[in-house]
């Protein structure tokens, strides 16, 4: 795994373990936002075994902050590339689609 492969999976995790779900939790979070990764495939990432593809990773990003601005937590799970502040006339998550 690269460096920022090996980073975003760690922040992963650590984001899961402050977010309080379960792994099954988690991945009905991530189905729900149109991830297409198994359950043994998001807790094999989860634990390092093996890796997503880019956009994968940025939806389980997803997932885990979502549950995080639940909790009112500010440290996040970081995405695959930095997502900018999109003005509110913009409609959500359109920096992703940008790069489609």
């Amino acid at each position: 795994m690269t460096d920022h492969l090996t980073d975003q999976q760690r922040t992963a995790a650590q984001a899961l373990q402050r977010a309080e779900l379960t792994m099954e939790q988690l991945w009905l979070r991530y189905f729900a936002l149109g991830g297409d990764a198994g359950l043994i495939d998001i807790d094999a990432y989860i634990h390092g075994v093996s890796g997503l593809p880019p956009l994968q990773r940025d939806i389980l990003a997803h997932a885990v902050n979502e549950r995080l601005d639940e909790l009112s937590l500010t440290q996040r799970s970081s995405y695959t590339r930095t997502i900018p502040d999109t003005p509110a006339r913009r409609r959500p998550m359109a920096s992703f689609f940008t790069r489609l």
